[in-house]
């Protein structure tokens, strides 16, 4: 039988308690993603066809490949020119343990093409305090009507 040390059992206890327990180094987290626009605000632009700017406030939920849950909470602008063009942003994942990570996020839309884009972790609390990292996600052919389905993937590095 191994003796432990009381460090070691109050770390096993703590962990047994907590769960998740965050470790320094690198995490990748893929996912797959439902989101929905709750509020859309679109101007045209006066005298050039086809060209608006739209901001946008969207919810969704991540069911990542581990088993975990989190909720999505983002804002994104488009300048698009009849279905085409930049769009950037900010969305916050929110876990069930209350850990979050806050990414920024840009792409190019190309009219009739499944949506590309590339994360840029900006903060998180929690397991990912002090987190670092990027991302991609894809949008996902899909014949839903008011939600948008994605593939997403963080490369995280923890403190």
């Amino acid at each position: 039988m191994s003796k432990q040390t009381p460090a070691a059992v109050v770390l096993t206890v703590l962990a047994c308690a907590f769960g998740q327990v965050a470790t320094a180094g690198e995490q990748v987290l893929e996912f797959k993603l439902v989101v929905k626009a709750i509020d859309v605000k679109s101007l045209e632009a006066p005298n050039i066809e086809g060209q608006s700017v739209t901001l946008t406030k969207m919810h969704g939920v991540a069911f990542f490949k581990d088993g975990r849950v989190a909720s999505k909470e983002f804002i994104f602008n488009t300048d698009y020119n009849k279905g085409s063009g930049p769009f950037f942003g900010y969305s916050t994942y929110q876990f069930e343990d209350g850990s979050s990570i806050t990414a920024r996020f840009a792409g190019t839309a190309r009219a009739g093409q499944p949506t590309h884009g590339e994360y840029t972790v900006v903060s998180g609390t929690g397991a990912y305090a002090g987190a670092k990292g990027t991302g991609t996600f894809d949008g996902v052919p899909s014949k839903l009507t008011g939600a948008n389905l994605l593939n997403g993937k963080f490369t995280i590095t923890t403190p």
